[in-house]
C-alpha cells in the first residue's frame, strides 16, 4: 500500500468490508479503550461491527500517514461535527460508508468531502426527491425513469460531500444547494439562494456496481489517486 502523497494530491481509499476477518481483528485492536467501551452501545452486531471497521480502519490510515501508533492518534471534532486531526492539523481527511462499503478522503493540500450511497429501492424515494430538490434538479433525476434511483444517489452524495467539505453536514439541508447540470457535469450555483462564487469540482469515485460515490474538492490540479483494501 502507498501512503505516500505526490504534490497536491488527495488520496481515495476505498474498503470492502464484508467477511473480512483479518482486517477486522486489525481494526479492534487499533481502537482505544473509550472506542471499544462505546461499540457496546449499539444495540445491533451489524452496527457494531460497521463502527469497529469504520473507526479502525480510520486509526490505520492516520497511523501510516502521521507515524503514530493507531491507538495515540488523536481525533477531534470541530464545533458543527467534522473531525480532523489533532496531531497535524494539515491533514485533512473525510469518511463515509454504506452497505458493506466505506470511503475515506486524505490531502495535505486541500480541503475535501467525500460522500458514499449503495444503490437501493427507498419506499419514500420520491418524498425525498421532493424536499430535497429544486424543479430543475427534479427533472433531471427524473428524466430516465429507469435511471433514477442512480441519479438520486448520485445527485444525494454530490450535496453531502459538498457539505461536509464546508464543514455543516446535514446542519445545512440538501434542498439549500442548487445546482445546474451540463453534459453530465454537475455546478453548485447557490446557496440559500445567494450565489456561490467558489468553482467546487464534484469528482465521480469508481466505488462498483450498486454504488455511487463522490468525492468534493476545489482544485483542478489536484491529483487523485484511488486505491483499495480489501
Amino acid at each position: 500500500m502507498d501512503f505516500s502523497f505526490l504534490n497536491h494530491a488527495i488520496n481515495v481509499w476505498h474498503v470492502s468490508t464484508g467477511d473480512n476477518a483479518v482486517l477486522f481483528e486489525l481494526c479492534k485492536n487499533a481502537l482505544t479503550a473509550k472506542e471499544l467501551e462505546r461499540v457496546s452501545f449499539f444495540k445491533f452486531k451489524k452496527v457494531q461491527d460497521n463502527y469497529v471497521f469504520s473507526q479502525g480502519t480510520l486509526r490505520l490510515l492516520l497511523s501510516q500517514y502521521l507515524n503514530i501508533p493507531p491507538r495515540e492518534v488523536q481525533i477531534g471534532r470541530l464545533k458543527k461535527g467534522k473531525p480532523y486531526s489533532i496531531d497535524n492539523p494539515n491533514l485533512r481527511f473525510n469518511i463515509s460508508n454504506s452497505g458493506s462499503k466505506i470511503i475515506y478522503g486524505f490531502s495535505f493540500d486541500e480541503e475535501l468531502g467525500i460522500d458514499l450511497e449503495r444503490i437501493r429501492p427507498l419506499s419514500d424515494l420520491d418524498n425525498l426527491i421532493n424536499r430535497n430538490f429544486n424543479s430543475y434538479e427534479r427533472a433531471y433525476i427524473a428524466g430516465l425513469k429507469d435511471k433514477k434511483e442512480n441519479r438520486f444517489f448520485k445527485f444525494w452524495t454530490i450535496k453531502e460531500a459538498y457539505l461536509k467539505a464546508i464543514g455543516v453536514g446535514m446542519r445545512l439541508t440538501p434542498d439549500k444547494l442548487e445546482f445546474s447540470i451540463e453534459n453530465g457535469n454537475f455546478r453548485l450555483e447557490s446557496i440559500q439562494g445567494v450565489n456561490e462564487t467558489e468553482d467546487w469540482i464534484f469528482k465521480d469515485l469508481d466505488c462498483g456496481d450498486n454504488y455511487r460515490g463522490t468525492l468534493v474538492h476545489r482544485n483542478d490540479e489536484m491529483n487523485i489517486l484511488e486505491m483499495s483494501i480489501v
